[in-house]
């Protein structure tokens, strides 16, 4: 894992923010959104429901011989619990794991994240091997705010790049089930003593317009959610701006409908010998 401080996808001066990324041109708003989330996935709210962690599997090695060559690299597997080896954790006896968790929001999936996370202190060492605690629980607890890279995004199939010694994620099918097309993407996170590379995959791309309807399994209004495709930013606009206008319409529809139905009682008010508005 390169240890190097990462890139920012964004620059920022006085007053302007600038953002620098190779977005796929099918990727919409909440999308970038969700893609561009610095190590805070659990905590944007989108679903505004529990998010729980998963752990599918994970693999955990060790230097058990002394230092290795700069970078040593862990190859030797640690079985846990081991707090010889937890104490003495350093850079030069780091500790590798890697994992895959899923996120799970009310007994559904909507992440699936694999990470390769390099540990070389026995304080960090302590709460995500002993006590247990999720990569972004590990950053919570210690009131540590990661530096972020993002290293790449996509649709469909993941290219079957990878850390050494991370397992190839790709073994998550490249079009979720139903044929609804997932969402991907690679990121660092670091801070001293705790490196993560993580690849993070969406399991249908119908969560980010679908919502809560998509996570209860509910059917969605919009065609283009129903049929696995989403429009762009240009086309959802359009769609929610219809929506006002068709409500404009039946709100201006029904006035008239009243101010026609007060007009002819007054008219046959006034036939039947009352003056128009005169109620006394």
């Amino acid at each position: 894992m390169d240890s190097k401080i990462p890139s920012k996808f964004y620059s920022y001066g006085p007053k302007t923010t600038s953002i620098s990324f190779p977005w796929p041109k099918e990727v919409t708003g909440v999308e970038r959104m969700t893609l561009s989330a610095q190590g805070e996935l659990q905590r944007i709210a989108f679903f505004a429901r529990p998010i729980t962690v998963a752990l599918v599997y994970s693999n955990t090695f060790h230097n058990s011989s002394g230092p290795s060559p700069s970078p040593p690299t862990p190859t030797h597997p640690l079985t846990l619990p081991n707090p010889r080896a937890i104490a003495r954790a350093a850079p030069d006896y780091p500790i590798l794991q890697t994992r895959q968790v899923h996120l799970q929001c009310s007994g559904k999936v909507v992440c699936t994240a694999t990470s390769t996370v390099r540990i070389t202190s026995p304080e960090f060492a302590h709460f995500f091997l002993e006590e247990k605690y999720a990569i972004g629980q590990v950053f919570a607890h210690t009131g540590k705010v990661p530096a972020f890279e993002l290293l790449s995004v996509g649709l469909g199939p993941v290219p079957s790049t990878g850390s050494a010694g991370q397992e190839s994620p790709t073994q998550v099918s490249g079009a979720a089930a139903g044929g609804e097309e997932q969402l991907w993407r690679r990121y660092k996170l670091f801070v001293h003593d705790f490196e993560c590379e993580i690849l993070e995959v969406f399991p249908s791309r119908q969560m980010f317009v679908g919502g809560q309807q998509w996570l209860d399994n509910l059917d969605l209004s919009l065609e283009r959610v129903s049929s696995g495709v989403l429009g762009t930013d240009k086309e959802i606009y359009h769609s929610s701006v219809g929506l006002v206008r068709s409500k404009a319409i039946g709100v201006t529809f029904f006035l008239g409908i009243g101010l026609m139905l007060i007009m002819a009682f007054e008219v046959s008010m006034f036939f039947m010998g009352r003056s128009l508005l005169c109620y006394i």
